[in-house]
Protein backbone atom coordinates (compact mmCIF):
# COMPACT_ATOMS: atom_id res chain seq x y z
CA UNK A 1 0.00 0.00 0.00
CA UNK A 2 1.33 3.89 -0.83
CA UNK A 3 1.42 6.27 1.77
CA UNK A 4 3.37 8.74 -0.82
CA UNK A 5 1.52 12.25 -0.74
CA UNK A 6 2.22 15.82 -1.92
CA UNK A 7 3.18 18.40 0.27
CA UNK A 8 -0.26 20.61 -0.50
CA UNK A 9 -2.43 17.81 -0.14
CA UNK A 10 -0.63 16.98 3.18
CA UNK A 11 -0.70 20.30 4.35
CA UNK A 12 -4.72 20.14 4.22
CA UNK A 13 -5.27 16.57 6.24
CA UNK A 14 -6.93 16.50 9.18
CA UNK A 15 -5.61 14.69 12.79
CA UNK A 16 -7.56 11.87 12.18
CA UNK A 17 -6.33 11.48 8.20
CA UNK A 18 -2.91 12.18 9.64
CA UNK A 19 -3.06 9.71 11.87
CA UNK A 20 -4.03 6.99 9.64
CA UNK A 21 -1.16 7.86 7.31
CA UNK A 22 2.09 7.61 9.94
CA UNK A 23 0.25 4.50 11.04
CA UNK A 24 1.07 2.84 7.87
CA UNK A 25 4.83 3.58 7.73
CA UNK A 26 6.76 0.68 8.70
CA UNK A 27 8.93 1.44 11.65
CA UNK A 28 11.49 -0.69 10.04
CA UNK A 29 11.54 1.06 7.04
CA UNK A 30 12.01 4.64 8.86
CA UNK A 31 14.97 2.80 11.00
CA UNK A 32 16.73 2.38 7.81
CA UNK A 33 16.17 5.66 6.06
CA UNK A 34 17.72 7.43 9.51
CA UNK A 35 20.56 4.97 9.43
CA UNK A 36 21.27 6.21 5.70
CA UNK A 37 21.69 9.59 7.38
CA UNK A 38 23.28 8.57 9.68
CA UNK A 39 21.46 8.14 12.86
CA UNK A 40 23.01 5.20 15.16
CA UNK A 41 20.55 2.97 16.55
CA UNK A 42 20.81 1.58 20.46
CA UNK A 43 20.50 -2.08 20.32
CA UNK A 44 19.76 -2.27 24.03
CA UNK A 45 16.49 -0.41 23.76
CA UNK A 46 15.58 -2.91 20.90
CA UNK A 47 14.57 -5.68 23.94
CA UNK A 48 11.85 -3.14 24.99
CA UNK A 49 10.14 -2.97 21.42
CA UNK A 50 11.29 0.52 21.14
CA UNK A 51 13.70 2.60 18.47
CA UNK A 52 16.30 4.93 20.08
CA UNK A 53 18.76 6.90 17.53
CA UNK A 54 21.13 9.31 18.42
CA UNK A 55 22.96 11.28 15.21
CA UNK A 56 26.53 12.49 15.71
CA UNK A 57 25.69 15.83 13.76
CA UNK A 58 22.83 16.91 15.87
CA UNK A 59 24.58 16.43 19.26
CA UNK A 60 21.44 16.62 22.54
CA UNK A 61 18.96 15.58 19.77
CA UNK A 62 17.41 11.78 19.97
CA UNK A 63 14.83 10.15 17.94
CA UNK A 64 12.34 7.59 18.97
CA UNK A 65 9.19 5.34 18.12
CA UNK A 66 8.05 1.79 18.74
CA UNK A 67 8.69 -1.28 17.01
CA UNK A 68 5.49 -2.96 16.99
CA UNK A 69 2.69 -0.58 14.76
CA UNK A 70 0.30 -2.12 17.38
CA UNK A 71 1.78 0.26 19.87
CA UNK A 72 -1.23 2.32 21.64
CA UNK A 73 0.98 5.83 20.38
CA UNK A 74 2.63 4.28 17.05
CA UNK A 75 1.32 6.67 14.95
CA UNK A 76 1.90 9.75 16.69
CA UNK A 77 5.48 8.52 17.93
CA UNK A 78 5.86 8.08 14.21
CA UNK A 79 4.90 11.46 12.91
CA UNK A 80 7.40 12.76 16.00
CA UNK A 81 10.08 11.09 15.01
CA UNK A 82 9.94 11.88 11.06
CA UNK A 83 8.97 15.40 11.61
CA UNK A 84 12.05 15.66 13.71
CA UNK A 85 14.26 14.20 11.18
CA UNK A 86 12.26 16.42 8.46
CA UNK A 87 13.18 19.49 10.53
CA UNK A 88 17.13 18.68 10.83
CA UNK A 89 17.68 18.07 7.33
CA UNK A 90 15.65 20.71 6.12
CA UNK A 91 13.30 19.00 4.60
CA UNK A 92 9.61 19.06 4.50
CA UNK A 93 7.61 15.83 6.14
CA UNK A 94 5.76 14.80 2.97
CA UNK A 95 9.45 14.87 1.42
CA UNK A 96 10.70 12.48 4.16
CA UNK A 97 7.60 10.40 3.90
CA UNK A 98 8.37 10.36 0.02
CA UNK A 99 12.60 9.19 0.51
CA UNK A 100 10.95 6.39 2.95
CA UNK A 101 8.32 5.12 0.13
CA UNK A 102 11.26 5.12 -2.14
CA UNK A 103 13.94 3.59 0.26
CA UNK A 104 13.66 0.21 -2.13
CA UNK A 105 12.37 1.77 -5.49
CA UNK A 106 14.82 3.16 -8.21
CA UNK A 107 12.97 6.77 -8.93
CA UNK A 108 13.12 8.65 -12.30
CA UNK A 109 11.35 12.15 -13.04
CA UNK A 110 10.74 13.43 -15.96
CA UNK A 111 10.76 17.24 -15.81
CA UNK A 112 9.69 19.20 -19.03
CA UNK A 113 10.29 22.51 -18.76
CA UNK A 114 8.24 25.22 -21.39
CA UNK A 115 11.16 27.92 -21.20
CA UNK A 116 8.63 30.15 -23.44
CA UNK A 117 6.39 31.22 -21.25
CA UNK A 118 4.73 30.68 -17.49
CA UNK A 119 1.62 28.22 -18.35
CA UNK A 120 0.73 26.08 -16.01
CA UNK A 121 -0.35 23.51 -17.90
CA UNK A 122 0.51 21.24 -21.00
CA UNK A 123 -1.39 19.94 -23.55
CA UNK A 124 -3.28 17.05 -22.44
CA UNK A 125 -2.09 14.50 -25.62
CA UNK A 126 1.38 15.59 -24.66
CA UNK A 127 0.90 14.50 -21.36
CA UNK A 128 -0.23 11.06 -22.81
CA UNK A 129 2.78 10.79 -24.92
CA UNK A 130 5.03 11.36 -22.24
CA UNK A 131 3.53 8.19 -19.68
CA UNK A 132 3.61 5.94 -22.94
CA UNK A 133 7.51 7.30 -23.76
CA UNK A 134 8.07 6.63 -20.01
CA UNK A 135 6.76 3.33 -20.66
CA UNK A 136 8.79 2.47 -23.96
CA UNK A 137 11.48 3.59 -22.42
CA UNK A 138 11.38 1.39 -18.92
CA UNK A 139 10.67 -1.74 -21.86
CA UNK A 140 13.09 -0.85 -24.05
CA UNK A 141 16.17 -0.82 -21.66
CA UNK A 142 14.58 -3.87 -20.05
CA UNK A 143 14.97 -6.08 -23.45
CA UNK A 144 18.53 -4.28 -23.48
CA UNK A 145 19.51 -5.74 -20.61
CA UNK A 146 17.58 -9.31 -21.45
CA UNK A 147 19.56 -9.30 -24.83
CA UNK A 148 21.58 -5.97 -25.83
CA UNK A 149 21.23 -4.88 -29.22
CA UNK A 150 20.87 -1.86 -31.24
CA UNK A 151 17.09 -2.69 -32.13
CA UNK A 152 14.41 -4.66 -30.88
CA UNK A 153 11.98 -5.72 -33.53
CA UNK A 154 9.43 -7.15 -30.75
CA UNK A 155 9.25 -4.98 -27.18
CA UNK A 156 6.77 -7.92 -25.75
CA UNK A 157 8.78 -10.05 -23.56
CA UNK A 158 7.38 -11.35 -20.11
CA UNK A 159 10.22 -10.01 -18.31
CA UNK A 160 10.02 -6.21 -18.96
CA UNK A 161 6.25 -6.31 -19.03
CA UNK A 162 6.67 -7.54 -15.92
CA UNK A 163 8.77 -4.50 -14.39
CA UNK A 164 6.12 -1.84 -16.23
CA UNK A 165 3.58 -4.10 -14.24
CA UNK A 166 4.94 -3.40 -10.77
CA UNK A 167 6.70 -0.22 -11.53
CA UNK A 168 4.91 2.88 -9.93
CA UNK A 169 3.30 6.15 -11.27
CA UNK A 170 3.86 8.09 -8.74
CA UNK A 171 2.08 11.72 -7.50
CA UNK A 172 3.35 14.62 -9.77
CA UNK A 173 5.05 17.55 -8.19
CA UNK A 174 5.21 20.89 -8.47
CA UNK A 175 7.16 22.46 -11.77
CA UNK A 176 6.01 22.83 -15.56
CA UNK A 177 5.11 19.11 -15.26
CA UNK A 178 6.75 16.22 -13.59
CA UNK A 179 6.19 12.41 -14.47
CA UNK A 180 7.45 10.74 -11.58
CA UNK A 181 8.12 6.72 -12.26
CA UNK A 182 9.51 4.24 -9.37
CA UNK A 183 10.28 0.39 -9.72
CA UNK A 184 11.14 -1.57 -7.07
CA UNK A 185 14.53 -3.25 -6.87
CA UNK A 186 12.28 -6.43 -6.13
CA UNK A 187 10.10 -6.32 -8.51
CA UNK A 188 11.27 -8.75 -11.35
CA UNK A 189 13.42 -11.56 -10.02
CA UNK A 190 15.63 -12.36 -13.32
CA UNK A 191 19.62 -12.78 -13.59
CA UNK A 192 21.03 -10.49 -16.73
CA UNK A 193 24.53 -9.91 -17.54
CA UNK A 194 24.71 -6.51 -19.01
CA UNK A 195 27.03 -5.21 -16.11
CA UNK A 196 29.68 -6.98 -15.43
CA UNK A 197 27.89 -7.72 -12.00
CA UNK A 198 25.57 -10.46 -12.24
CA UNK A 199 24.14 -10.24 -8.31
CA UNK A 200 22.89 -6.58 -9.39
CA UNK A 201 19.12 -6.80 -9.46
CA UNK A 202 17.45 -6.69 -12.87
CA UNK A 203 15.28 -3.43 -11.94
CA UNK A 204 18.74 -1.47 -11.21
CA UNK A 205 20.49 -2.54 -14.02
CA UNK A 206 17.58 -1.33 -15.98
CA UNK A 207 17.58 1.78 -14.50
CA UNK A 208 21.34 2.59 -15.43
CA UNK A 209 20.91 1.56 -19.13
CA UNK A 210 18.12 4.33 -18.97
CA UNK A 211 20.94 6.61 -17.17
CA UNK A 212 23.56 5.55 -20.01
CA UNK A 213 21.77 5.51 -22.76
CA UNK A 214 20.31 8.83 -22.09
CA UNK A 215 24.11 10.03 -21.03
CA UNK A 216 25.75 9.11 -23.78
CA UNK A 217 23.00 10.01 -26.47
CA UNK A 218 23.46 13.87 -25.27
CA UNK A 219 26.95 13.60 -25.03
CA UNK A 220 27.31 12.73 -28.33
CA UNK A 221 25.03 15.58 -29.80
CA UNK A 222 26.94 18.08 -27.41
CA UNK A 223 30.23 16.62 -28.75
CA UNK A 224 29.55 16.30 -32.33
CA UNK A 225 30.35 12.47 -32.20
CA UNK A 226 27.21 10.82 -33.41
CA UNK A 227 28.22 9.04 -36.07
CA UNK A 228 31.22 7.46 -33.54
CA UNK A 229 28.38 6.83 -31.05
CA UNK A 230 26.45 4.61 -34.30
CA UNK A 231 29.47 2.85 -35.27
CA UNK A 232 30.01 1.94 -31.45
CA UNK A 233 26.55 0.56 -31.18
CA UNK A 234 26.70 -1.38 -34.40
CA UNK A 235 29.94 -2.35 -33.51
CA UNK A 236 29.50 -3.37 -29.87
CA UNK A 237 28.07 -6.33 -28.20
CA UNK A 238 26.39 -4.98 -24.97
CA UNK A 239 25.14 -1.54 -26.14
CA UNK A 240 22.96 0.52 -23.87
CA UNK A 241 21.35 2.63 -26.84
CA UNK A 242 18.54 0.52 -29.13
CA UNK A 243 15.96 2.19 -31.64
CA UNK A 244 13.97 1.58 -29.07
CA UNK A 245 15.01 3.61 -26.69
CA UNK A 246 15.54 6.90 -28.93
CA UNK A 247 11.71 6.20 -30.06
CA UNK A 248 10.90 6.47 -26.45
CA UNK A 249 12.69 9.83 -26.27
CA UNK A 250 11.12 11.08 -28.66
CA UNK A 251 7.56 11.11 -27.57
CA UNK A 252 8.46 13.41 -25.10
CA UNK A 253 8.99 16.21 -28.23
CA UNK A 254 6.44 18.49 -27.91
CA UNK A 255 4.35 19.46 -31.31
CA UNK A 256 6.34 23.27 -31.60
CA UNK A 257 9.33 22.29 -30.16
CA UNK A 258 8.76 24.25 -26.87
CA UNK A 259 9.56 21.73 -23.68
CA UNK A 260 12.98 20.92 -22.84
CA UNK A 261 13.00 17.65 -21.18
CA UNK A 262 15.36 16.68 -17.40
CA UNK A 263 15.52 13.32 -16.67
CA UNK A 264 16.44 12.91 -12.92
CA UNK A 265 17.76 9.77 -11.26
CA UNK A 266 17.07 9.05 -7.61
CA UNK A 267 18.50 5.01 -6.89
CA UNK A 268 17.33 3.02 -4.10
CA UNK A 269 19.03 4.37 -0.61
CA UNK A 270 18.98 0.29 0.07
CA UNK A 271 21.42 -1.12 -2.40
CA UNK A 272 24.80 1.23 -2.74
CA UNK A 273 25.76 2.16 -6.35
CA UNK A 274 29.29 -0.03 -7.42
CA UNK A 275 32.36 2.45 -6.57
CA UNK A 276 33.51 2.23 -9.97
CA UNK A 277 30.24 3.44 -12.22
CA UNK A 278 29.65 6.76 -13.38
CA UNK A 279 26.37 7.68 -13.11
CA UNK A 280 24.36 10.95 -14.25
CA UNK A 281 22.64 12.42 -11.45
CA UNK A 282 20.40 14.36 -13.76
CA UNK A 283 20.56 14.62 -18.04
CA UNK A 284 18.97 17.50 -19.66
CA UNK A 285 17.17 17.00 -23.19
CA UNK A 286 17.05 20.05 -24.93
CA UNK A 287 14.32 20.78 -27.14
CA UNK A 288 16.60 20.71 -30.41
CA UNK A 289 18.46 17.33 -29.28
CA UNK A 290 14.97 15.48 -30.25
CA UNK A 291 15.11 15.78 -34.03
CA UNK A 292 19.11 14.64 -33.67
CA UNK A 293 17.66 11.55 -31.32
CA UNK A 294 15.11 10.76 -33.83
CA UNK A 295 18.19 10.55 -36.97
CA UNK A 296 19.99 7.69 -34.82
CA UNK A 297 16.81 5.94 -34.14
CA UNK A 298 16.00 5.54 -38.13
CA UNK A 299 19.63 4.66 -38.25
CA UNK A 300 20.13 1.90 -36.08
CA UNK A 301 16.55 0.36 -37.31
CA UNK A 302 17.73 0.57 -40.59
CA UNK A 303 20.91 -1.04 -39.25
CA UNK A 304 19.30 -3.85 -37.33
CA UNK A 305 17.15 -4.61 -40.28
CA UNK A 306 19.74 -5.02 -43.17
CA UNK A 307 22.25 -7.73 -41.09
CA UNK A 308 19.60 -10.31 -41.18
CA UNK A 309 21.52 -13.20 -40.15
CA UNK A 310 21.53 -16.40 -40.84
CA UNK A 311 19.80 -18.17 -37.12
CA UNK A 312 18.70 -21.10 -36.02
CA UNK A 313 15.13 -22.24 -34.84
CA UNK A 314 12.85 -24.82 -33.72
CA UNK A 315 9.41 -24.54 -35.89
CA UNK A 316 6.46 -26.59 -36.21
CA UNK A 317 4.34 -26.59 -39.40
CA UNK A 318 1.13 -24.79 -39.47
CA UNK A 319 0.03 -24.38 -42.94
CA UNK A 320 1.15 -26.30 -46.15
CA UNK A 321 0.42 -24.05 -49.52
CA UNK A 322 2.68 -26.01 -51.94
CA UNK A 323 1.89 -27.20 -55.17
CA UNK A 324 2.40 -30.32 -57.21
CA UNK A 325 5.27 -30.08 -60.16
CA UNK A 326 6.14 -31.59 -63.06
CA UNK A 327 7.90 -34.34 -61.41
CA UNK A 328 4.76 -35.10 -59.88
CA UNK A 329 6.35 -34.11 -56.23
CA UNK A 330 5.09 -30.94 -54.04
CA UNK A 331 6.77 -28.50 -53.21
CA UNK A 332 6.44 -24.60 -52.39
CA UNK A 333 5.11 -22.59 -49.41
CA UNK A 334 4.31 -23.45 -46.25
CA UNK A 335 3.99 -21.59 -42.62
CA UNK A 336 5.65 -22.21 -39.19
CA UNK A 337 6.07 -21.07 -36.18
CA UNK A 338 9.24 -20.38 -34.70
CA UNK A 339 10.23 -20.50 -31.34
CA UNK A 340 12.52 -18.06 -30.49
CA UNK A 341 13.47 -17.25 -26.55
CA UNK A 342 9.97 -16.08 -25.12
CA UNK A 343 8.52 -15.27 -27.93
CA UNK A 344 6.57 -17.36 -31.60
CA UNK A 345 7.11 -15.63 -34.12
CA UNK A 346 5.11 -16.85 -37.66
CA UNK A 347 6.77 -16.90 -40.50
CA UNK A 348 6.65 -18.36 -44.30
CA UNK A 349 9.41 -19.61 -46.34
CA UNK A 350 9.49 -21.69 -50.00
CA UNK A 351 10.61 -25.63 -49.63
CA UNK A 352 12.41 -27.38 -52.37
CA UNK A 353 10.48 -30.88 -52.82
CA UNK A 354 12.38 -32.82 -50.13
CA UNK A 355 12.12 -30.19 -47.13
CA UNK A 356 8.41 -30.19 -48.17
CA UNK A 357 8.04 -33.46 -47.81
CA UNK A 358 9.53 -33.79 -44.19
CA UNK A 359 7.17 -31.12 -43.67
CA UNK A 360 4.17 -32.65 -44.76
CA UNK A 361 5.64 -35.21 -41.94
CA UNK A 362 6.06 -32.81 -39.39
CA UNK A 363 2.55 -31.18 -39.78
CA UNK A 364 0.92 -34.76 -39.50
CA UNK A 365 3.01 -35.97 -36.20
CA UNK A 366 1.59 -34.91 -32.85
CA UNK A 367 4.95 -33.53 -30.92
CA UNK A 368 6.84 -32.96 -33.95
CA UNK A 369 9.99 -30.29 -34.65
CA UNK A 370 11.84 -29.26 -37.43
CA UNK A 371 14.86 -27.88 -36.79
CA UNK A 372 15.66 -24.71 -39.59
CA UNK A 373 18.53 -22.35 -40.39
CA UNK A 374 17.87 -19.26 -42.46
CA UNK A 375 17.86 -15.41 -43.00
CA UNK A 376 14.20 -14.29 -41.22
CA UNK A 377 13.69 -10.73 -41.98
CA UNK A 378 11.78 -7.63 -40.54
CA UNK A 379 8.40 -6.92 -41.08
CA UNK A 380 4.53 -7.86 -40.61
CA UNK A 381 4.15 -11.68 -39.88
CA UNK A 382 3.92 -14.12 -41.19
CA UNK A 383 7.76 -13.02 -41.69
CA UNK A 384 9.51 -13.74 -44.49
CA UNK A 385 12.55 -16.60 -43.58
CA UNK A 386 14.83 -17.14 -46.56
CA UNK A 387 18.34 -18.88 -47.65
CA UNK A 388 16.75 -21.75 -46.30
CA UNK A 389 20.27 -24.09 -45.48
CA UNK A 390 19.09 -26.76 -43.03
CA UNK A 391 15.74 -28.64 -42.78
CA UNK A 392 15.76 -31.55 -40.25
CA UNK A 393 12.55 -33.27 -39.54
CA UNK A 394 12.79 -34.22 -35.26
CA UNK A 395 10.12 -36.72 -34.43
CA UNK A 396 8.98 -37.30 -30.76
Amino acid sequence: MSYYISSEYFEELKDKERQMLFGKIPSADLRDYTKLLGWNFLTEAIKDKIFVASNPNFDKRQINFPIEATAPDYAEAIELAISKVAELQGKTIATVIAEIQELKDDTIRFRVIDTRNEDSFIPLSYAVSAINGAKELFVSAACSVLKPQAHHPRMNRSEALELIEKSRFRHTEKGSFILKVSSPLKAVDIQANLFSDETMPFVRQTTLTINKGLNELVTAIQADTLTKLVDEIKDGSNPYVSSNLCKAVTNFQEQHDDFDLWVDFNFAGSLALPANLVVAKEVKVQKDYFSRIDDIRRELRNTEQQKKKEDVFMATVEHLAGEIGDDGLRSGEVILNLYQEDEIIKAKTGLNSAQYNEADKAHMTSGAYIKIKGKLHPGNQPRNLTDVSLFDLILP
